[in-house]
């Protein structure tokens, strides 16, 4: 067995945070679980808070926030955990991060709040249909301008119209597709498609609803228009939940809830800390770069927190 000074305890973090489970460290390190477990554990105790490295670190964040949240099992808890967290769609860094009991109202509000001490109130918020989530970063960013996500709804009125199972609003459906999968469509002619369909089933009161529901929330649907290149949907942040769910398989569930939340701690500042290698289209810039690198004041100094990325 390995001995204590003779272990690269950053190693054997980095590997844990990068989805290695217990076992496969054991064997890769040549020593026992319980040992991997109590240095995993100490190691991941010395890293910096994720949110209070935000603040002290006067990070330069930008206009557009796309949060979310990831569900993590944790052992003693018969619900999973909310982990809530969201992306600067532009710089694709991650300010503030939250393990919470679920996606409440209260969660979220505590979740917003912390971005007082960074002092950055995003113009625009690209979410999904999550009314919670709505509230309470309206009441915290009062200024804000909320994009509901383009998919999500659409798969919210998929649901209620159930077209999957039965045909009859199929084709009221597909001309909702139309509309909200359009790319390049002007809010006149977004508009002007909507009319069109209110004429065609004025006479449906399950269609008039949810026709009803887009006019509602015409200025959600239109927030992507205020800053260029501003998303209509939440892709970016949900293959950040993707990829986290690949490195959560091995664990399965953590064995508490403070386990939990320096694992994902320990992850997001890995990932702040990781320079950008396969950035596409019109985030091919940030290659090469740390998320931390790009968001930094141009007056503040990084301190690198890890010694092998």
């Amino acid at each position: 067995m390995n001995t204590d000074y003779s272990l690269n305890k950053e190693a054997i973090l980095l590997d844990h945070l990068d989805g290695l489970s217990l076992r496969r460290l054991a064997a890769k390190y040549n020593i026992s679980k319980s040992k991997c477990q109590r240095i995993c554990f100490e190691e991941l105790k010395k890293l910096p808070d994720n949110n209070q490295f935000s603040i002290e670190n006067n990070i330069n964040f930008g206009t557009v926030l796309m949060p979310d949240a990831k569900y993590i099992n944790v052992k003693g808890h018969k619900d999973k955990l909310a982990f809530l967290w969201a992306v600067d769609y532009f710089k694709h860094d991650f300010p503030i991060i939250s393990l919470e009991q679920s996606e409440s109202f209260e969660a979220w509000n505590s979740f917003f709040k912390k971005y007082e001490g960074i002092g950055n109130h995003y113009p625009v918020i690209v979410c999904d249909d999550n009314i919670a989530l709505k509230l309470a970063a309206i009441k915290n960013f009062p200024a804000t301008h909320i994009q509901t996500c383009f998919n999500h709804l659409k798969e919210n009125y998929r649901r209620i119209l159930k077209v999957r199972s039965q045909a009859k609003y199929r084709h009221f459906m597909l001309l909702i597709e139309s509309i909200l999968s359009s790319e390049n469509i002007s809010k006149k002619e977004f508009n002007r498609r909507l009319r069109h369909m209110f004429d065609l089933y004025h006479h449906d009161v399950l269609a008039l609803s949810i026709l009803a529901d887009i006019k509602r929330k015409e200025k959600e649907l239109h927030a992507h228009r205020l800053i260029k290149h501003t998303p209509k949907t939440t892709n970016l942040i949900e293959s950040f939940n993707s990829q986290l769910e690949a490195r959560l398989v091995s664990i399965r569930s953590f064995q508490s809830y403070e386990h939990a939340r320096l694992w994902l701690n320990g992850y997001v500042l890995k990932r702040r800390f990781t320079k950008f290698t396969d950035c596409k289209g019109k985030f091919k810039n940030l290659n090469g770069k740390k998320p931390v690198e790009i968001t930094l004041r141009e007056d503040r100094v990084l301190t690198p927190i890890f010694k092998k990325i």
